[in-house]
């Protein structure tokens, strides 16, 4: 579906966020390749979109790669040359599991070429962990695409965090998986403890419930999508303001206290439960702080009239000085599954409260169908002290079209003059 592969595009756009100075971690092995020789054995050291200068206790070639291990972090880091010769790619992958004392397997071998080609920077015990996750992989490739991820936000290589990435960009909805997952509870329902009877009852409220289409109804009904799932329980539970028995009523604690009573239980509805757990931490882990541009990605369910539904949101700028969002200059983008437009994406952009915005769909019609809707969304927004400045209707054709000719995110090259020894 289009929706789906829509959220995997995400997923991969939150990849290009910009990456900082280099942080070496005693034990992390790299490729790097030599730049530039300078006089008194000094060389410039490129990997990926990093530089460094290093002083050279042995003799290294310009424009060979080696792969190094950091020794030393404290003052001035040590690097410890791994291979000596420059050698081919197979020889070099081959060389560095040999050093670490891992076998020479596929798996071993693609994690491998992960690092040397994405300049990803490991430890042993890392690159053991990584291998044993993506063994859990239905797809190396995907998997591998995870484990960078993993490695770009500084994240650990555990099972829960591998997991929650991959459930974030598969094919089974946050909404799919609450109408399956009531369907199961249903079917076991004789044998449910309290909590999984709290989780059926609030999934079939959520089911009945239909209000008329407007305005203040949907963002009554975002609202309470927002608190039913319980995907920022989280930070409800660390703000003493917050009402906590709310929480009894949103879905996310609920899962987990659901998977913490039926740990030595086997069934459907606890496997499900799970894939939920993890697609809504997924979401959660997605969102970033890159300096002072935070970026948060979540997909909530909703009800449009009697159309179960859902809203993936992609909201990207700064916070104020007190940590709330500042609504002035921001990028908000919503990915909706409508029930006559089917899949639909706005693309919302803020500038000093001043309004642009881009609307992805395959239809043709869909700009003279809006024109008599044009002025309500004008005084709606003045309303709310904003100012529309354009509304743009594309096809995804065309959207791909001028979208591939520019990053969302643009990557930066850092550059690093420490006194680093090889």
């Amino acid at each position: 579906m289009v929706m789906q592969a829509v959220m995997r595009a995400l997923l991969q756009n939150q990849e290009n966020i910009p990456q900082g100075s280099i942080h070496f971690r005693n034990g992390q092995v790299f490729y790097g390749v030599i730049q530039r020789l300078f006089p008194n054995q000094h060389a410039e050291i490129k990997m990926g979109v990093h530089k460094l200068i290093a002083r050279l206790e042995v003799p290294l070639a310009a424009g060979k790669g080696y792969w190094l291990q950091v020794t030393s972090n404290e003052g001035a880091p040590r690097l410890k040359l791994l291979n000596s010769n420059p050698m081919s790619n197979n020889e070099s992958t081959t060389n560095l599991l040999q050093q670490l004392g891992l076998s020479n397997d596929k798996v071993n071998q693609s994690l491998v070429r992960l690092l040397m080609n994405e300049h990803i920077f490991l430890t042993k015990e890392d690159i053991v962990n990584a291998v044993q996750l993506l063994k859990q992989s239905q797809n190396l490739e995907e998997g591998l695409q995870i484990i960078k991820l993993m490695s770009q936000r500084n994240l650990p290589y555990n099972e829960g965090v591998f997991k929650s990435l991959i459930a974030s960009g598969n094919n089974d909805s946050t909404e799919h998986l609450l109408k399956t997952l009531q369907a199961s509870l249903i079917l076991e329902e004789n044998q449910l403890d309290s909590t999984g009877k709290e989780i059926l009852k609030l999934l079939k409220s959520w089911d009945v419930e239909i209000l008329p289409n407007n305005r203040e109804n949907a963002l009554l009904l975002l609202k309470q999508s927002l608190q039913r799932t319980g995907i920022f329980y989280e930070n409800t539970l660390l703000d003493s303001e917050q009402n906590h028995e709310l929480l009894k009523e949103s879905m996310k604690p609920l899962l987990v206290q659901f998977l913490q009573e039926s740990q030595s239980i086997q069934s459907e509805s606890k496997s499900i439960a799970e894939q939920l757990l993890f697609r809504m931490n997924g979401f959660q882990l997605l969102s970033s702080e890159n300096g002072p541009i935070h970026h948060l990605l979540y997909e909530i369910p909703i009800k449009l009239g009697d159309y179960p539904s859902e809203i993936a949101m992609q909201w990207s700028g700064k916070r104020t000085e007190d940590g709330k969002i500042n609504s002035d200059f921001c990028r908000i983008i919503f990915y909706l599954d409508l029930e006559h437009l089917k899949e639909t994406m706005v693309d919302m952009q803020v500038q000093n409260r001043i309004v642009s915005v881009t609307i992805l769909n395959s239809s043709e019609e869909l700009k003279n169908l809006s024109t008599d809707m044009l002025p309500a969304v004008i005084s709606g927004l003045k309303e709310l002290d904003y100012r529309l400045s354009s509304i743009n209707f594309k096809t995804p054709d065309n959207y791909n079209k001028q979208d591939s000719k520019k990053n969302r995110y643009h990557s930066k090259q850092s550059y690093n003059g420490v006194d680093i020894r090889i």
